[in-house]
């Protein structure tokens, strides 16, 4: 059973009522200001560790010219893919190449050899896309970069892999598709794997020179947060902790009587 927080009598299932039968003291309301006081601290400080976060993923995307550009060389390889990528009977686009998987079946990709590889490699790059996309909201992070520069690499990786693959279907189409003469890459997969190559060198471009970012001042009770945790690190009480709260405070709610002053 719970103790009365204010002279220590144990509290038995019969004392239902709000007051200490030892003391008489409110249990409902005992230190709420106290309380409220270290749950408004509490929620400053989890924001002030959280904004830093913000602050980042921010700057990852539309925090700089160079961060735009990066989200646009990163998407414009997705317009390739709806340009020629392969001349087989026709010329086919992702679209064609899309039809023509669902109207065979998956094991017709699965049982096609170089043609199927091909086909895999180039969805999974295309997928690399979408998931660049998100995971740059944590590229500035702690391990941001590395994981960048080998999501990036991958997906240039799987696209070069691709060119290689329909190549070596390309020797002999005819194991694949018993009535064509002859296929060939497309100008759409050379400007796709063209774009790919850039979008990779820009990334680590950015991640040599580094992006700027803007980093919002927080407080907590009135201390700037870095130094309101510096005080924690080192050890500092509660009372002297707020004691400086009310110290930075007050000068806070001077400062505006200072300046209408001078006015």
């Amino acid at each position: 059973m719970k103790s009365c927080p204010n002279c220590g009598i144990r509290l038995r299932l019969t004392d239902w009522r709000p007051e200490c039968p030892g003391c008489g003291v409110n249990l409902n309301y005992f230190r709420a200001n106290e309380r409220l006081l270290e749950e408004s601290e509490a929620a400053e400080a989890e924001h002030a560790l959280f904004q830093p976060k913000v602050d980042r993923a921010k700057a990852a995307y539309i925090g700089s010219p160079k961060a735009i550009l990066r989200m646009v060389f990163t998407l414009l390889p997705v317009g390739a893919l709806f340009l020629p990528l392969a001349l087989l009977e026709k010329k086919m686009n992702v679209i064609d190449l899309y039809n023509l998987i669902s109207e065979k079946g998956a094991g017709f990709l699965l049982s096609s050899g170089a043609f199927g590889v091909w086909a895999i490699l180039l969805a999974l790059s295309a997928a690399l896309i979408l998931i660049n996309l998100f995971f740059l909201i944590a590229s500035l992070g702690k391990h941001g970069k590395g994981r960048t520069a080998v999501l990036y690499g991958v997906m240039l990786g799987c696209t070069l892999a691709s060119m290689l693959a329909f190549l070596s279907f390309q020797a002999d189409p005819t194991k694949v598709f018993p009535t064509l003469s002859a296929a060939a890459l497309g100008y759409g997969a050379e400007i796709y794997a063209a774009l790919q190559a850039f979008s990779f060198g820009w990334s680590v471009y950015l991640l040599k020179t580094g992006l700027p970012v803007s980093y919002t001042e927080t407080t907590v009770g009135g201390i700037p947060s870095k130094r309101y945790f510096e005080m924690v690190k080192e050890g500092w009480n509660k009372e002297d902790i707020r004691r400086k709260m009310l110290e930075a405070l007050a000068l806070q709610t001077e400062d505006p009587e200072r300046e209408e002053e001078t006015v």
